[in-house]
């Protein structure tokens, strides 16, 4: 089957949740169809792994979108988008260019299905014409943005944000209900989108771990050590890591002043290198081409994140490795754990310290939660085993 394969990102290398879901899937289907990529990239840099995209696909093409941040070409792209009503992010991607090669490639090609990968590229669905579409959400983009939204500061940008989350659930209400099958992570995700938009085209393909790349070895362990990975230029990190300096982190000191931490990531926050130049017991790494050893000499894995939607893979990595992860609700959301036996959940700074603490004095404990961890990878995550699960869905679509 030719399969035309739409993705906002150029999912190699495979580094982060949205790579790894991506490149994965991409692998999955390669393995029994013929791909034709379009993809979109924020940096020219990213253009030089095509070839490695390329060994999975018949043709790949590759367009760049504008930046986000703090930059000219992206407020002057948020300025016109007020008179517009299209969410910011799906008219960023909508390209002239984009467009013009993905009808050649219908007509050349005899596209039977295509795979858009996030709602952000839904504008191209009119382009599609009578084609069989597989959404996939990998987030509730709506709720993500609110989240979002409910904890920024800066006024202006508050307003700009609710802006955006109104025309964007509007969005998403009107674009989902128009595929035939949306694809999405998690069942809180389904049952969130299927009352969003009172339509049942939902159906669950779960983010997953390579559970023989992550694994548990044989390592000496740093006793009282604990680890933060994930990148911080983006809003919903480094709102995390700021949360656990300025909540969590002064709590588990006044409780164990020997603890240390590393934040494995590139872009770390302003707050972050104050505190690492101020107290010795942090370390900044910058980006890890591979996090593994890093992961698995911690004795516990933070993830105190508030904001933001989907399932977080950083955490199925870490459980993969059998190591005790403290989360916040939201960072565990749409992964079926169960507290107290193979992760530990805390919302309150004060009660998420003193988890953290808990799993530190008490080793035996730990080792057992990072062991249950690990089987539920195995069980329920593991790629392998979702892949079986892919191949019929897309057959029979």
């Amino acid at each position: 089957m030719n399969i035309l394969f739409l993705s906002t990102e150029n999912p190699y290398p495979p580094d982060g949740g949205h790579h790894l879901r991506t490149f994965n899937i991409l692998k999955i289907l390669a393995s029994w169809h013929k791909i034709y990529f379009v993809g979109f990239a924020q940096d020219k840099s990213e253009f030089k792994y095509i070839p490695e995209i390329k060994k999975f696909c018949e043709t790949v093409d590759m367009y760049k979108v504008n930046e986000t941040g703090y930059n000219k070409a992206f407020f002057k792209l948020a300025c016109k988008n007020v008179f517009s009503k299209q969410p910011l992010i799906a008219q960023r991607y909508f390209i002239p260019e984009a467009r013009k090669r993905i009808e050649q490639i219908l007509v050349r090609h005899a596209i039977e299905v295509v795979h858009m990968d996030m709602l952000a590229l839904g504008l191209y669905k009119n382009v599609l014409e009578n084609r069989r579409v597989i959404l996939t959400n990998h987030n509730i983009e709506s709720l993500r943005l609110y989240r979002r939204m409910k904890i920024e500061k800066n006024i202006l940008l508050k307003g700009f944000l609710l802006y955006q989350y109104v025309k964007l659930k509007k969005f998403e209400q009107d674009i989902c209900p128009a595929f035939e099958l949306c694809i999405v992570v998690s069942d809180y995700d389904k049952n969130y989108l299927k009352n969003l938009c009172n339509r049942d085209n939902f159906a669950v393909i779960p983010n997953g771990v390579d559970t023989a790349y992550f694994k548990p070895v044989c390592a000496d362990e740093r006793k009282n050590h604990l680890v933060w990975v994930g990148g911080m230029t983006g809003p919903y990190n480094a709102d995390a890591v700021d949360f656990f300096l300025d909540k969590i982190w002064p709590v588990i000191k006044g409780e164990m002043s020997e603890v240390t931490i590393d934040f494995a990531g590139g872009g770390p926050t302003k707050k972050l290198r104050r505190k690492a130049i101020e107290d010795g017991s942090v370390k900044i790494l910058g980006f890890v081409p591979d996090i593994r050893p890093i992961v698995q000499e911690a004795s516990v894995f933070v993830a105190p994140i508030r904001i933001g939607s989907g399932t977080k893979i950083k955490i199925l990595n870490a459980m993969a490795q059998a190591k005790p992860v403290v989360a916040t609700t939201i960072a565990a959301e749409g992964i079926d754990v169960t507290p107290g036996e193979n992760i530990l959940i805390a919302d309150d700074p004060k009660e998420f310290a003193k988890k953290v603490v808990y799993l530190l004095r008490n080793d035996a404990t730990a080792k057992r939660i990072g062991k249950m961890a690990r089987q539920l990878m195995e069980e329920k995550y593991s790629w392998d085993g979702i892949a079986k699960n892919v191949y019929p869905l897309y057959r029979n679509f």
